[in-house]
């Protein structure tokens, strides 16, 4: 059986400063360029003049065994069509 690459963008959470509308910090859950991992990116613009970046980076297997590890799952089943 065939398994496919990781791949797009997810934006996490993202911050705006009222007066201006401009985006102040931003949370990014995205594939890497190959797709064998997943990067969150932390963008921190909150001090004017500096852009700060921090990045983390897991395998897709690894990613699935955190989710996995920290959370209740919830079973939903759908008759095969």
């Amino acid at each position: 059986m065939p398994v496919h690459s990781a791949a797009g963008t997810m934006t996490l959470m993202s911050e705006t400063e009222a007066p201006s509308e401009r985006e102040i910090r931003a949370l990014r859950l995205e594939a890497s360029i190959d797709g064998k991992a997943v990067v969150l990116t932390d963008i921190d613009r909150r001090t004017p003049g500096i852009r700060r970046e921090v990045r983390y980076q897991m395998t897709v297997t690894e990613f699935i065994a955190a989710i996995c590890a920290q959370r209740t799952p919830s079973i939903v089943e759908f008759p095969d069509q």
